[in-house]
């Protein structure tokens, strides 16, 4: 089953990040910019950054998902995917993903890995029935010291 990433959450990323990349741009070129007359390069500029926005907004949204599947689930980012196996994960931080709606879970060799939710929180809720091997937060810490929750 194929599951998206929650979109709104992904815009609002988005458009920070293309924000703070903007004022870097022009600030970097503020030379070009101070000019009274624009020319070809100030507007080939422009051009090309709201062009590559738009491109990159479309692919968060068309390629950010994630495919359930019954042994494992898969997180596709633009042309990579990574698989998680249930059988791998021992804890999930219930209290984070409750809170920040980010789904946090240690693997059994102690590895953390963080997924954003996606609108209905489908994931957490499949993780949480698949994943067969979870144990509490004190085994967990008994078995990994070293790792901070």
């Amino acid at each position: 089953m194929k599951v998206p990433v929650d979109r709104r959450r992904t815009i609002l990323i988005f458009v920070i990040a293309d924000l703070l990349f903007a004022v870097a741009l022009f600030l970097s070129c503020m030379q070009l910019f101070l000019f009274q007359r624009w020319g070809v390069i100030q507007i080939l500029i422009i051009i090309l950054y709201v062009g590559t926005s738009i491109g990159m907004l479309l692919l968060a949204l068309l390629r950010n998902f994630y495919v359930i599947e019954s042994k494992f689930l898969v997180q596709v980012r633009a042309f990579k995917e990574a698989y998680f196996y249930y059988n791998d994960v021992v804890y999930i931080d219930k209290e984070q993903a409750e809170k920040k709606r980010t789904l946090a879970f240690y693997t059994n060799k102690g590895h953390v890995k963080y997924l954003p939710f996606d609108r209905n929180g489908e994931i957490y809720k499949v993780m949480l029935k698949r994943c067969n091997n979870l144990i509490d937060k004190e085994e967990f810490k008994k078995r990994h010291p070293n790792v901070k929750i």
